[in-house]
């Protein structure tokens, strides 16, 4: 595998302006993956099986692949050039852009004014037509970016279509993953970080539904205590689950985690109507059938 030096992450010690976002109005691709990244990402290009993981089940995956890329702003020096920074890489992509959008971009940048690259970079992609951004994290192998860790996650309390792709803790003291800056990646730690976005990208893109079946899921008692974990998979967690129809039977309960639980007072068949959303808004309605059987006899 090509070896990156930890030196190429060096910043630059000039100062550097941020980079507004220009306005831009594309049609983001629905059904293309664009992934922009900086060197840590190298070792996931060069390598076939790294690669192949990322892409796998997707028809298209575009890696936009740059050593010393930084969001906004000058990035610093490669091989006698500086790459295109994030938002510039955003508009020369143009309609070409993925709906989906995996960052990995940052290492480079200084600390100071990170949050505010944040923000432009965001806004940079949405204005561009991209309906949700799966940002990678940082292992924090020196204290500014477990600083910058936390500037992304008030990012994704302030951009519903933010989604962190948690990075630090999947590699947290995994040592053998990483070259002697903790930063760049050997090949265990490539195709670890490639099976950590493929899996966040097949969490965010497929459509939410509900596991539990339509037809009896359950049979409670009369004057016994009943629980069971309604189940729904794909959307974006975490899921909350409501009653939207008829109150449910006296003694009965449903938490908004989706545990309907309580002692039930009267036998029968229940229809139960409910809704499961999850957190990007989509929701999916629900209707199950209870079985309530009378107390148990005695012996």
């Amino acid at each position: 595998m090509r070896v990156v030096p930890a030196f190429l992450l060096a910043s630059l010690s000039a100062l550097w302006a941020l980079a507004a976002p220009a306005p831009v109005r594309a049609d983001a691709q629905p059904n293309q993956i664009t992934v922009i990244g900086d060197s840590v990402l190298t070792a996931v290009q060069w390598n076939a099986e790294p690669r192949s993981i990322i892409q796998r089940g997707f028809p298209a995956v575009d890696l936009e692949i740059a050593v010393c890329r930084r969001l906004t702003g000058s990035s610093c020096p490669f091989d006698g050039d500086r790459p295109e920074n994030l938002i510039d890489t955003v508009q020369s992509l143009g309609d070409a852009i993925g709906a989906t959008v995996v960052v990995e971009v940052g290492y480079n940048d200084p600390e100071a004014g990170f949050a505010d690259a944040v923000d432009a970079s965001v806004e940079a992609l949405l204005a561009a037509g991209v309906q949700r951004i799966l940002w990678v994290n940082y292992h924090d192998f020196v204290p500014r970016y477990a600083r910058m860790n936390a500037v992304l996650s008030q990012a994704v309390r302030k951009y519903p279509q933010v989604t962190v792709v948690d990075w630090q803790k999947d590699s947290f003291v995994r040592y053998s993953w990483f070259q002697g800056d903790g930063i760049h990646l050997v090949y265990d730690g490539a195709v670890a970080l490639a099976t950590l976005i493929h899996n966040a990208l097949v969490d965010a893109l497929t459509p939410l539904r509900v596991v539990t079946p339509t037809r009896e899921v359950a049979v409670a008692r009369v004057g016994s205590k009943f629980t069971t974990q309604l189940v729904a998979t794909g959307g974006e967690g975490p899921y909350r689950w409501r009653v939207t129809g008829a109150p449910l039977a006296r003694g009965l309960h449903l938490l908004g985690n989706g545990i309907l639980t309580g002692t039930p007072t009267k036998p029968g068949r229940l229809t139960i109507s409910l809704l499961v959303s999850d957190s990007s808004g989509e929701s999916v309605p629900v209707r199950l059938r209870l079985r309530v059987e009378g107390p148990a006899l005695g012996p």
